[in-house]
């Protein structure tokens, strides 16, 4: 016969240890939805890396564009220490104007973009066509990433080219382009082809909506000079406002 003090602690002893492993499992639930939330995707995790990788080459620029300035700063005082002012160095300057400008030929490593229809997957059902926007749409997406230059079907384009849609047709400035359309650029090509290949990003919607868009790395590009004058032809440099006295 069991002794009731006996058959008391067996009691308490069966109640703790039941307790005790209850604990554990609350403990052990409890820790995996924290660990399932911080297990970031891969496909993120190489979102974020192209992202790391373009800020690294917008600060490359960014630098070398500082760089750029001291050496200016130091040509301007060479040149006024040998008194021979400073023409010879606003001459370099203005070759560099120029170049900006789309004024002269440019060359250099790049991508080539090439957007067209899509062939039909269904008899009868006419494949989505390339729109102005599409076009606007990639240039955008390559001069954010970092492009210097760019042409499109050979038409050398600035930031301020205007895209439309004109007559069913697409205007590149004044002239008119049809498919298939290639957009090249030239800049660092790793930065540029980064940019068109983020998951969820412009290409892909392009992709999506069954348009064929074909990206690809150039060692060496040749742009043409921007047709026309291509000068403001409303806009001028505001008047200094006198000074009040």
């Amino acid at each position: 016969m069991t002794h009731p003090r006996v058959a008391r602690w067996s009691v308490i002893v069966a109640l703790f240890l039941a307790a005790v492993g209850f604990i554990g499992v609350v403990q052990l639930r409890s820790r995996q939805p924290l660990r399932q939330a911080t297990d970031l995707p891969t496909w993120r995790l190489q979102e974020l890396a192209v992202l790391v990788r373009q800020q690294e080459a917008a600060r490359r620029l960014l630098e070398a564009e500082v760089d750029a300035l001291r050496r200016q700063i130091i040509g301007y005082e060479a040149a006024i220490n040998e008194g021979r002012g400073a023409t010879e160095v606003m001459v370099r300057e203005l070759g560099q104007f120029r170049m900006v400008l789309g004024l002269v030929p440019v060359e250099g490593p790049g991508v080539v973009v090439v957007v067209a229809e899509a062939p039909a997957v269904q008899v009868g059902v006419l494949p989505p066509e390339v729109q102005a926007q599409d076009l606007a749409g990639l240039a955008n997406e390559l001069w954010s990433a970092g492009a210097e230059a760019m042409a499109i079907n050979g038409i050398r384009v600035l930031a301020t080219t205007g895209i439309r849609q004109e007559d069913g047709a697409i205007a590149v400035g004044a002239t008119p382009v049809t498919a298939p359309y290639r957009i090249a650029a030239i800049g660092n090509p790793a930065a540029l082809q980064a940019a068109l290949a983020i998951r969820g990003g412009f290409v892909e919607g392009l992709r999506a909506v069954g348009l064929r868009v074909e990206v690809g790395v150039r060692d060496r590009l040749r742009l043409p000079a921007r047709p026309g004058d291509g000068g403001f032809h409303h806009a001028r440099p505001r008047s200094p406002q006198p000074a009040r006295p």
